[in-house]
């Protein structure tokens, strides 16, 4: 049941990617770990992962007092995308932050038709 992970990217940039790699080399080891994990069988991270809008779900992850958010979705074909990278500083999701992975969703399937 192996699924593929894409992340968003732009003609320039891979907001994703950067995110991740902006973060401690400890840490980065943790989300890898969970992509993996994520990869191998989306539907056993309950600890880890929520929806959080009808198209959008939310990959979670506490490590030194700080809350990782990455905002994904499913695509056609056994695809997840990342779509958003935060550090969440309250406990509930900003809705900011949702618009712009939903934003991202949205070019996407313009993009793909």
């Amino acid at each position: 049941m192996e699924f593929k992970i894409e992340f968003y990217k732009t003609a320039t940039q891979s907001p994703i990617e950067d995110f991740i790699t902006d973060l401690e080399e400890p840490l980065q080891i943790k989300i890898f770990a969970l992509l993996k994990r994520l990869r191998e069988n989306p539907f056993v991270l309950k600890d880890y992962s929520k929806k959080i809008t009808e198209n959008l779900f939310e990959l979670r992850l506490y490590y030194l007092q700080k809350w990782i958010r990455i905002i994904y979705a499913f695509e056609k074909n056994k695809i997840i995308i990342l779509l958003h990278g935060f550090i969440k500083k309250s406990n509930k999701t900003p809705a900011n932050e949702i618009e712009v992975a939903n934003q991202r969703l949205i070019q996407i399937k313009k993009i793909k038709g």
